[in-house]
């Protein structure tokens, strides 16, 4: 409900009081329409101040008020001067003391309108009911009548008798009627000239009534005008303080990465001046003992100490191998709705997480690898992985002899060149509607993109999803999409305004992303 106030008026609460004064009067017989409309006039001139107010109207009543007896002493024409549900409900209150209850009154009410009843078995009824026999209400008159209306009640006889009470009793019955006809004309002029004074007076209450209403929306309209306004100015601050925090974001975030290209600027330095001490040294020698001394070193620092090196760094910033496994489980119903039980080979299988996970779900599938350490790894999980560079060994098989081939965090470490040329031999090898599958990290998060990127030495740029997608479509691939993978939890970005969505896509969006085509049938 509507508050108001000084002499605003609340309107639900004013309908409710009179729709809560209407029910009760008439339901008491002492209210008809004229009266509820006295009942409207007077709660809408007390609460405002009007000049001018109208005079009082007295109540009309069509019947007379029914008064109780003090000694429960009635005559049956105490309360046959009532009509229709006033009737009933003064009936209740003379014989049984009590309102009607609701399922009572509309029984009553039904016979009496239809004429299976008349007032005389109406009171007998209530009467002569255990409830009237407990009250022993006295009602004179209502004996004989009643036991008439029994008699009535009596197959053949009772219509005979009904035929000639009815008869002896016409010309009672024409008088009453022309008795009838005169009161109900008399009370048609009584309420016609009572209606006439009500419109005036509820015209007049009326016009009071919609100034009072037009002055309290205004106040309530310019209220509102100026809540919406405070709300714009408070909506502005928290966009500028949003604003100023992602600058600052920003900011930080720039520095961030300006220190670690410093980092790694210097790295590339000391690097280039170790070379360029390492070719001094070179020039010094004999060019039989330094190319001896080279090849050495080449084959015993970077083919061995390398690979060990590289299977170490996966060990530590790839992640466990019950999480690269968890993960991988996304790509399984790629390949049971495929129906690929066979023939997967899998580029870059690193530690062999992908491979053991086929072979748990009951697929025949083999690696490549290049790192002779991770290789050991594989083969003591008794998996089956070459050691092989992946085009030199692609390029010896037969065409349309793979189902699948899988690259997982692969494509980042090659040239644009040899990827296009593994995407030919791919497709070469696959048979018709055979699966390729790439995933990669994704630049579209920022932290990726512009940092965690760069933690891997052998990864040469990151790659874009989209540009993926479209050089896999135009070397023969069909049904190409992209799927985002791996978000990172616990992203404080989540109130729903455009800033935070933003901040939310830019740092944590997922952290990589598949690229999915089919070779064509």
């Amino acid at each position: 409900m509507a508050e108001t106030i000084d002499s605003e008026i609340d309107v639900a609460q004013l309908i409710a009081d009179i729709r809560a004064a209407v029910a009760k009067r008439e339901a008491e017989g002492r209210k008809s329409l004229p009266d509820v409309s006295i009942e409207l006039e007077s709660l809408l001139s007390n609460p405002v101040d009007v000049q001018d107010k109208p005079a009082e109207l007295s109540p009309i009543r069509l019947q007379a008020e029914f008064v109780s007896s003090a000694d429960d002493h009635y005559h049956v024409n105490d309360l046959l001067k009532y009509h229709d549900h006033i009737f009933i409900w003064n009936a209740y209150r003379a014989i049984l003391k009590r309102e009607p209850d609701g399922p009572g009154l509309e029984g009553l009410l039904e016979k009496l309108r239809s004429g299976r009843f008349n007032k005389i078995d109406v009171l007998a009824a209530l009467r002569y009911s255990p409830e009237g026999r407990s009250m022993n209400v006295q009602i004179d008159g209502l004996a004989r009548p009643a036991a008439v209306r029994k008699l009535y009640r009596v197959p053949v006889l009772g219509y005979l008798l009904e035929m000639i009470v009815g008869v002896l009793r016409l010309p009672s019955m024409i008088r009453s009627q022309r008795q009838f006809e005169e009161y109900a004309t008399a009370q048609a002029e009584r309420l016609a000239g009572h209606m006439n004074q009500l419109g005036h007076t509820n015209f007049r209450a009326a016009e009071t009534f919609s100034r009072q209403v037009s002055e309290s929306l205004s106040r309530k309209i310019e209220q509102v005008a100026e809540e919406h306004r405070q709300a714009l100015e408070r909506q502005r601050e928290e966009l500028r303080e949003e604003h100023r925090k992602l600058a600052e974001l920003q900011q930080q975030q720039a520095l961030s990465l300006w220190r670690e290209q410093r980092e790694i600027i210097g790295h590339i330095s000391k690097l280039r001046d170790e070379l360029t001490a390492r070719l001094l040294q070179f020039n010094k020698t004999s060019k039989a003992e330094a190319s001896s001394s080279l090849v050495d070193e080449l084959i015993s620092t970077d083919g061995s100490r390398l690979d060990d090196l590289l299977a170490s760094f996966t060990e530590n910033f790839r992640g466990s191998r019950e999480e690269i496994k968890e993960g991988l489980r996304f790509y399984l119903p790629l390949f049971k709705s495929a129906g690929i039980s066979r023939d997967v080979l899998d580029v870059g299988c690193g530690r062999g997480e992908w491979l053991e996970l086929l072979k748990e779900e009951g697929i025949e599938a083999r690696g490549l690898e290049i790192n002779g350490a991770l290789c050991e790894q594989v083969r003591s999980r008794n998996l089956e992985v070459i050691e092989r560079d992946a085009l030199r060994y692609l390029r010896g098989l037969s065409a349309a002899t793979l189902n699948a081939v899988t690259g997982f965090h692969l494509i980042e470490h090659l040239s644009f060149e040899t990827f296009v040329e593994l995407l030919d031999e791919i497709k070469r090898t696959l048979r018709p509607n055979g699966l390729v599958i790439f995933e990669t990290p994704n630049p579209k998060n920022l932290v990726v993109g512009a940092c965690n990127f760069y933690s891997d030495p052998t990864h040469l740029k990151p790659l874009f999803p989209e540009t993926i997608q479209f050089i896999m479509s135009r070397r023969g691939f069909h049904d190409t999409r992209v799927e985002y993978l791996n978000p990172p939890p616990g992203s404080p970005f989540k109130d729903g305004s455009e800033i935070s969505q933003a901040l939310d896509s830019w740092f944590y969006s997922p952290r990589d992303f598949a690229v999915i085509g089919h070779k064509a049938s």
